[in-house]
């Protein structure tokens, strides 16, 4: 049996050869790491690029909970691991949100109700205005 090292998130990230699914956000897949490399040399396909998104993601810790109970590194890789999930979080941010959103820009798009975010008609112009 082979000893699997200590698990800590600050380790360098290692790649399965064998493209089983990762055990810890330590871990890419052979092809994740393909992936990334396409989307760094700029000929990534569509799904490469995809790919490649949620491997930084997963590597990032995006979707864990940055707490390490004292067992498991304690307050310090708690804190690292935390700096490693806010990366992830800014990116997210980056991907998901509104160009305008981000940037402070006024949306030149169609008007909207405010209270239910559909567009607006007849019934409701005036509350669209405010």
């Amino acid at each position: 049996m082979t000893d699997q090292r200590k698990y800590r998130p600050w380790l360098p990230v290692s790649v399965r050869g064998d493209n089983e699914q990762p055990k810890n956000d330590l871990e890419i897949r052979k092809a994740d790491c393909a992936a990334i490399q396409a989307v760094a040399n700029g000929v990534a396909s569509a799904e490469q690029q995809t790919r490649a998104i949620a491997a930084i993601m997963h590597i990032c810790g995006a979707h864990d909970l940055e707490f390490l109970p004292e067992e498991h590194g304690g307050e310090r890789d708690s804190v690292f691991k935390s700096g490693k999930r806010h990366v992830g979080l800014q990116l997210r941010k980056l991907i998901t949100f509104p160009l305008n959103l981000l940037t402070g820009e006024k949306n030149d798009g169609p008007k909207h109700d405010r209270r239910t975010g559909k567009p607006a008609d007849e019934r409701n112009v005036e509350r669209a205005k405010s």
